[in-house]
């Protein structure tokens, strides 16, 4: 039973970080669209000055920030939600697998959005690492999907049933 309520913890936990991370990024609107546009704008790219994505237009760097906070919304959710129905599962081995796989789902917009968007779009193909105000989200983004991996990985740890 501690390891259903430590899996459901951690999932609450992960679940709540992506929700206080989106409200923040809508209570600070303004500085996430110049961050975003400062991002994939390449100026202050010194070390590679040469960046093979181009400047996207103001509404593309617009839908880019609502895909962001969306995949931060739904990982948010649907980690707590499937937190909540493992924690409701108690010794039912069944629902606790289907809290599981919402649990999956959320991990999966969470490294859809820190390892895709972050690390993949804003780090590589942007080159994000390259600017000051940059260094900080690409390297925290690397470690945000290292703890939803993390998590997956021990979900997918089989419980062993109790000695009777």
């Amino acid at each position: 039973m501690i390891d259903r309520h430590l899996k459901a913890l951690v999932a609450l936990i992960l679940g709540a970080m992506a929700i206080l991370y989106v409200i923040h990024n809508i209570a600070n609107f303004e500085a996430a669209r110049a961050f975003f546009t400062y991002v994939t704008s390449h100026a202050d790219q010194e070390a590679y000055p040469v960046t093979l994505l181009p400047v996207p237009p103001p509404a593309l760097v617009l839908v880019a920030m609502m895909l962001v906070f969306a995949l931060e919304i739904a990982a948010g959710s649907l980690l707590i939600w499937a937190s909540f129905r493992m924690f409701a599962a108690g010794n039912d081995a069944l629902a606790f697998e289907r809290a599981i796989r919402i649990a999956k789902v959320g991990i999966g917009c969470a490294l859809a959005n820190w390892w895709g968007l972050f690390q993949a779009l804003a780090g590589a193909g942007y080159q994000m690492w390259q600017i000051q105000a940059g260094r900080d989200p690409f390297f925290s983004s690397l470690l945000f999907g290292a703890m939803y991996m993390l998590l997956l990985l021990y979900l997918n740890q089989k419980i062993e049933p109790a000695p009777a």
